[in-house]
């Protein structure tokens, strides 16, 4: 009987703990909060949404036993498969992991246990008489016309401007002036303005898709007194040469360790440049011709690349993907033949943790409370919060070995420049400064972003290994890992002025609400902290 006692009780202990894991989650798509039963569920990083409901979504996926399959996989995603989980005896699909890898944004709220997914807005193109719409995912959306000035409203709802703003279309044929904003948390907004707006269709539910924005021309019609139909000469263009035929480039390395990729281009064309995370990649749009994704793999941990992959996009572009072994030192080299990356380790890295000195800077302090936010009687400051992380970090990185120093440990101005005299006397091998992010306008910004100096690709790869790591545990979205001149000029007095690399985290925004939520609790503050110390670690010892 005792044993029979003692096999309940550890039973209803895991069942406990099953049931504290795992919370009964709604989730909301294209605005709209599904029904759904059996309900999909949330452990705290992740939403597991069984299988069932997939179909609901209306994704670019197909269901398998095991696995849920991208049909139309970005090319800069490392698999087309996403496995399948068992959660409460329910084959379940991580949908978050799932939505980004097909380029989609979720976004959880803790107060009312919800996940959202949300489309990226990827291009809005004017051509003459067309508007032309492409999304991450199929969104929902709707034509309105408005007066005084006359305007063509083209709501996308279910969807999310890129991190990187878009560039906005110049205004073409029928249309004066072009506006693009995100015009609540669920609805991205594209307003035209002309003098008469017609559009159709009206409505729809697309990933990619055109809009005219005139009638159809009427063929012409022949005058019954006429003795024979009139000529119609069309004019014509001379056709533009194919795109050259698009082959992976070959990866050397130099007698000094830097990894060379040679991309053969025409002349004066360069091609756009992309770092991304989780995994740590760089993308290229380069032009050329490919009919088929292809993919190469490497074992070697001195080529810093683990796999090439190339895929085709539209425009008769090719979108090359490294996906890097390690954060790198990249320099961009363009030549009149086409352009050269060359990858190297970056400065200070190579031996182990334990061996480097460390300046952790949290920002502002003293009467410099930074961004503040008022909730009530209560004044939330920047200040604040940054230190609490900068403690946990110091904290962290000593139980590592490393040599720690903090700008400042308690509720004290220290002047911009006194922080880097401190790192660069101290020869420092890196300086992180910590920061919390704000702007004018409340709930219109989220996420994390990182600041390197001007074009310094060693505090670049830093960076990027630091943000490689905090995206995993904060869900808040990235914002990339950016040039300081971006901001100013000059740059950021703390990242300029360092001697070693160096740079700038700003958390989230303070003034958002969801971004708020997160920074005054201590329990993400030393998540965000552990994850500054793991990318760092990773970032030195190149794992």
């Amino acid at each position: 009987m005792r044993g029979i006692a003692i096999g309940l009780l550890l039973g209803l202990l895991l069942t406990l703990a099953w049931a504290e894991d795992l919370r009964e989650a709604k989730l909301v798509v294209r605005a709209g909060t599904l029904e759904l039963n059996p309900p999909a569920l949330w452990d705290g990083r992740e939403l597991w949404l069984p299988i069932q409901h997939l179909a609901q979504l209306g994704l670019p996926v197909e269901a398998h036993d095991h696995a849920v399959k991208l049909t139309t996989l970005p090319p800069d995603q490392p698999a087309a498969y996403v496995l399948l989980e068992r959660k409460r005896g329910i084959n379940c699909v991580p949908l978050r992991d799932l939505v980004r890898r097909l380029g989609g944004f979720t976004r959880w709220d803790d107060s009312s246990q919800t996940l959202s997914l949300l489309a990226r807005l990827q291009e809005a193109q004017l051509g003459h008489d067309a508007l032309a719409v492409r999304t991450s995912l199929p969104v929902a959306w709707r034509t309105l016309k408005l007066e005084n000035p006359n305007r063509l409203v083209i709501d996308l709802v279910g969807c999310a401007l890129p991190e990187v703003p878009l560039p906005l279309p110049e205004p073409s044929g029928v249309v004066k002036a072009v506006r693009i904003g995100q015009f609540d948390p669920h609805t991205v907004r594209i307003v035209l303005e002309m003098d008469s707006p017609f559009a159709t269709p009206e409505s729809g539910l697309h990933s990619a898709w055109q809009i005219a924005l005139t009638p159809a021309p009427q063929p012409p019609t022949v005058a019954e007194s006429s003795d024979a139909p009139p000529m119609i000469v069309e004019e014509t263009r001379p056709a533009e040469p194919p795109p050259e035929p698009f082959q992976i480039p070959t990866l050397q390395r130099t007698p000094q360790g830097v990894v060379q990729l040679t991309i053969p281009l025409p002349e004066g064309v360069r091609p756009k440049v992309v770092f991304l995370e989780n995994p740590l990649r760089i993308a290229l749009d380069v032009p050329g011709s490919l009919q088929d994704a292809v993919e190469q793999t490497f074992d070697d941990p001195h080529l810093f690349v683990r796999t090439l992959r190339a895929a085709p996009i539209e425009g008769g572009m090719v979108r090359l993907v490294l996906e890097l072994s390690r954060s790198v030192g990249v320099q961009i080299l363009s030549g009149n033949a086409g352009v050269t990356l060359n990858l190297r380790a970056p400065r200070n890295t190579g031996g182990k943790l334990s061996e480097k000195v460390i300046v952790i800077d949290p920002g502002h302090g003293g009467a410099q409370p930074g961004a503040r936010w008022r909730e009530g009687n209560k004044v939330i400051e920047e200040k604040t919060i940054v230190l609490a992380i900068g403690r946990y970090v110091a904290e962290l990185l000593s139980r590592e070995g490393a040599k720690v120093i903090l700008t400042r440990s308690d509720d004290a101005a220290i002047g911009l420049y006194e922080r880097t005299t401190l790192a660069n006397n101290a020869r420092a091998h890196f300086f992180i400064s910590i920061h919390c992010d704000s702007n004018p306008r409340p709930n219109s910004a989220s996420g994390t972003t990182i600041y390197y100096h001007k074009d310094d690709a060693d505090s670049r790869a830093l960076g990027q290994a630091i943000l490689n790591e905090i995206v995993k545990v904060s869900d808040l979205p990235s914002r990339g890992v950016r040039s300081d001149s971006m901001l100013y000029q000059t740059g950021l007095a703390v990242l300029r002025t360092s001697q070693m690399p160096a740079v700038l985290i700003e958390v989230g925004y303070l003034n958002h609400s969801f971004d708020r939520a997160k920074l005054i609790d201590p329990q993400f503050q030393r998540r965000i902290a552990e994850a500054i110390v793991k990318g760092l670690k990773a970032h030195v010892e190149g794992h």
